[in-house]
């Protein structure tokens, strides 16, 4: 955990609401609409509005293996992006770079949603939170 914590409410900005689900609060208010997004949090059991880490290089390996799209988390740990995801090649899976360490997802997914399933508790058999390598 960082300790640190988001406490402006709905203030458009990328450094808001690190860890909670993105996609879906974007969803028909407006926002931009994100293909890819989530946090890369401190610990697997950090709650919402807890800042993450940042300088994280989130990497989308397609189904062929390639480097589909690349992020880096911002200041809160956020990563995002707009490109259209049907122009991957499904399912994939995730892969995090930091500090000479690396980590990859096991269970591809066919959803840019990682919020979905990357909850302070777990649930579609992810382990918690997106942490670091």
């Amino acid at each position: 955990m960082t300790g640190q914590w988001w406490f402006a409410g709905d203030f458009e900005t990328e450094r808001m609401h690190p860890g909670a689900n993105c996609i879906e609060c974007h969803a028909g208010n407006g926002a931009p609409d994100f293909s890819f997004a989530g946090t890369v949090m401190g610990a697997y059991d950090d709650q919402a509005d807890c800042r993450g880490i940042p300088d994280v290089l989130v990497e989308i390996i397609d189904a062929n293996g390639g480097v589909a799209l690349s992020m880096t988390t911002n200041i809160a740990g956020n990563f995002y992006s707009t490109v259209d995801a049907n122009a991957i090649a499904m399912p994939y899976t995730a892969r995090l770079s930091y500090d000479g360490r690396t980590r990859e997802m096991l269970t591809p997914q066919a959803d840019g949603n990682c919020m979905t399933c990357h909850t302070d508790m777990g649930t579609g058999g992810a382990p918690g939170r997106i942490v670091l390598p």
